[in-house]
């Protein structure tokens, strides 16, 4: 069997759970990637913004010029040291971080030989790639000291890292998955970073692989890479198509086959996508490392992970007070349900990928919740205000949030009858004087998406799950937020990377959202009296309730809503 020790201690997590804190929704990160030599003849695009220092330019035009130098990283930002003294350019550090602004910064002196200038940051990216966004209308100072050398101004201290406009970062940097995994090595969960295109990024994504997930996703996922393991060699060269990954012996040459195996799939993961890269070999210290093929595993180290899952088209909907299946537009009813119209049905839900026709919903007054099976009586699982719509994972969990007052709390209940305790505490200190109206867990039940209002203000997150080694739920990791344009009550899972939310209205137009974790938005077409939308993982149709006719979007873009008059299911919810 594949050794945990590995794959990040489960029983790791457990002490993480008392340990949650009140976290800022920010997720600071430190320490760089590195660089190094490239990795092929592939020409990359560099910004034309980077010009070397003119002769008799000011201080603040010096410090202006650094600022717009560091689109340009050829030659290991050549261009922007020129505005350095010698000492200051062999100690700059460009790859610590880059700061995103969105409008020019006004340099300012603020003392002997030293200047301001004021940023306003849309988002920081750290050295691993890790994009954080910030909260609107935040500014960060830059502090940059000048001397004259040789009659002209240089910089002799400035803050490590780069500094880019938003459109610049856009043209310089590149968005990619990484992927980790659910500790019963299910699922491949993605992590998206973002890289400098440049000659050398494949070595940055290997080298940010092994450092390990982002702070969100750490405490929910594992790695085939211990602690222990780094490059070997810090380039990570292509030729012919063919990555060479030289690893350092520590945590690989003992490691086991079905171990082995899981390296190579997540290097590959990571690797391939690159347009230039068809395959990875792995080395240690320049030596052959013997890969296993599936085939030669015993059964149950065979690797059987899904990247991309996909629930199927048939949703659950409530008709008549009755729950009933619905494929695309034909309604099919569910043998030996009991009858329920008393309890006012509402926010049907039914597990991703279970077999087990086993349901969950809300009563009419959205303060107690069910489960339902055929031929028994419902069974009451939760009665608590304001709960959310349910949402069942693959793990036989079914997770909702009530609110009492400014607070939320989130439950966990187990519909898989076979699992004890029935019912978890699910620990996310930073949901204090915060309230819940939407939670949806991934297909990978790794991560949830949640809408928290904060005082009246409203935001999109991601968190990590946090299970024990028996997969059963103890927490909520510290959040990240994803930034959004439209008004929020609702989210769903549409993707592996991609979300989609809105807020109901019985009488006005509301506009509905797809948002992914790189940040490239889709604001779709709005719907007059929208109630409720259903989407579901790796399903490109989108169906949406209104006051007076369901519809239908196909559109890659979101604006073709077509109606379907003759639906008369109500509720509709993709697996989920």
């Amino acid at each position: 069997m594949i050794r945990r020790r590995t794959l990040i201690l489960i029983t790791a997590l457990l002490a993480l759970v008392f340990t949650l804190g009140a976290c800022s929704p920010l997720l600071p990160t430190d320490g760089p990637v590195g660089t190094s030599a490239p990795d092929s003849a592939e020409e990359f695009a560099y910004s034309s913004y980077a010009q070397p220092p003119q002769t008799g330019a000011t201080a603040e035009q010096i410090i202006d010029g650094f600022i717009r130098a560091g689109a340009g990283a050829q030659d290991d930002y050549a261009i922007a040291r020129q505005f350095m003294s010698p000492a200051a350019a062999r100690d700059w550090r460009p790859d610590a971080r880059t700061v995103v602004y969105s409008s020019e910064p006004q340099v300012l002196a603020s003392g002997d030989n030293t200047w301001s200038a004021p940023f306003q940051v849309d988002s920081v990216v750290d050295g691993a790639g890790i994009l954080t966004r910030l909260p609107e209308d935040s500014t960060e100072v830059m502090d940059f000291t000048l001397e004259e050398i040789g009659g002209e101004w240089r910089i002799t201290d400035a803050p490590d890292g780069t500094m880019l406009l938003d459109g610049s970062f856009q043209q310089v940097f590149q968005a990619h998955t990484l992927y980790f995994f659910d500790p019963q090595l299910q699922y491949a969960v993605p992590d998206q970073r973002w890289f400098l295109n440049r000659p050398g990024i494949s070595s940055e994504i290997v080298s940010a692989l092994l450092a390990g997930p982002a702070p969100y996703l750490e405490p929910a996922v594992v790695s085939a890479f211990g602690d222990e393991v780094e490059l070997e060699r810090a380039s990570v060269p292509v030729d012919n198509n063919t990555a060479a990954v030289d690893l350092s012996p520590e945590g690989v040459e003992d490691a086991e086959p079905a171990e082995r195996a899981l390296m190579q799939q997540q290097l590959d993961l990571a690797l391939t996508s690159l347009t230039r890269i068809n395959e990875v070999e792995i080395t240690v210290a320049q030596r052959d490392l013997d890969i296993p093929l599936q085939s030669e595993l015993e059964d149950e180290d065979r690797l059987d992970i899904e990247v991309s899952p996909e629930v199927d088209s048939t949703q659950i909907g409530i008709e008549d007070g009755t729950l009933v299946r619905q494929n695309d537009q034909v309604t099919l009813s569910i043998a030996s349900l009991p009858d329920i119209s008393d309890l006012e049905p509402q926010s049907p839900a039914i597990p991703g990928s279970s077999s087990e026709d086993v349901f969950a919903f809300l009563n009419g007054d959205g303060d107690q919740l069910y489960h339902l099976r055929p031929d028994r009586a419902p069974d009451l699982v939760l009665e608590a205000d304001n709960l959310t719509r349910p949402s069942m994972d693959n793990y036989g969990w079914t997770w909702t949030a009530s609110s009492e007052g400014d607070d939320a709390t989130v439950h966990a209940l187990a519909y898989d009858e076979s699992l004890e305790p029935s019912s978890a505490e699910v620990s996310a200190d930073w949901l204090a004087d915060r309230t819940i109206s939407s939670l949806r867990i991934a297909q990978d039940g790794a991560r949830a998406a949640l809408i928290l209002d904060d005082d009246g203000e409203r935001d999109l997150y991601v968190a990590g799950v946090i299970r024990d080694s028996s997969g059963i739920p103890r927490g909520l990791g510290q959040p990240m937020r994803l930034e959004t344009s439209v008004e929020l009550e609702e989210v769903r899972w549409q993707g592996p990377d991609a979300l989609y939310v809105w807020a109901s209205s019985d009488e006005e137009t509301m506009t509905p959202e797809r948002v992914t974790l790189t940040g490239a938005n889709r604001v779709d077409s709005p719907l007059l009296g929208l109630l409720n939308i259903s989407v579901g993982e790796g399903q490109q149709k989108i169906f949406a309730e209104t006051v007076d006719v369901p519809f239908r979007n196909l559109s890659s873009n979101g604006d073709a809503w077509v109606a379907l008059e003759e639906i008369e299911v109500r509720d509709l919810a993709f697996r989920g």
